[in-house]
């Protein structure tokens, strides 16, 4: 189990997360929906590390164990989609970039550049090098934006068998749908509604 305890963020005089508590499970795909801005992303991104928590704490989660996906795909435009896989891959395990790129459907388009890619493919190709990375806990910041929902939901089963737990935040109804547990927030400060 996973304990987030009286945790609080704030950017400059916005408190986004004030004294928020909750208990999540340590396997499963856990989805967090709400309106935009109510404070899913930082909540993610303090359980990856990223936000500094001004008080409170997580008990049950290192952010070493975590791979994080953030809403911008952050591919770098100088490198393939084949070597933004192998760059996280251990050397001896690079030749299989093309089984993380089969993964997310994007078998064959390992020689292009982000740039040759539509929304959807820099997505998955983002998702990839995610998943690529073997963390335990995968957190992901609305990864099927741009992706068909089909694909989305084959992706997600994929998904299941790279991490034990996937903590996802989505806007998406037939995503959430396959989660094993959805979350609903509301906020600024975050809420359980």
């Amino acid at each position: 189990m996973i304990q987030i305890c009286n945790l609080s963020v704030s950017y400059a005089e916005k408190k986004v997360l004030d004294r928020f508590s909750i208990e999540l499970p340590d396997s499963g795909v856990v989805g967090l929906t709400g309106p935009s801005g109510c404070g899913k992303t930082t909540l993610l991104r303090a359980l990856g590390g990223l936000a500094e928590p001004a008080c409170g704490e997580i008990r049950g989660l290192n952010p070493e164990e975590c791979g994080f996906l953030f809403q911008e795909n952050r591919l770098l435009p100088w490198r393939k989609a084949e070597w933004q896989i192998a760059d996280v891959l251990p050397r001896e395990k690079r030749c299989q970039a093309d089984e993380w790129l089969a993964m997310v459907e994007l078998d064959g388009e390992g020689s292009k550049m982000p740039r040759e890619l539509s929304g959807g493919m820099a997505r998955r190709l983002a998702i990839a090098r995610c998943a690529a990375l073997r963390s335990r806990v995968l957190l992901l910041d609305e990864p099927f934006a741009g992706v068909d929902g089909e694909r989305a939901l084959r992706i997600l089963g994929r998904l299941r068998q790279c991490a034990e737990l996937i903590v996802l935040v989505s806007h998406e109804k037939s995503v959430l749908v396959a989660c094993d547990r959805v979350i609903s927030f509301g906020g600024p400060p975050l809420n359980v509604l």
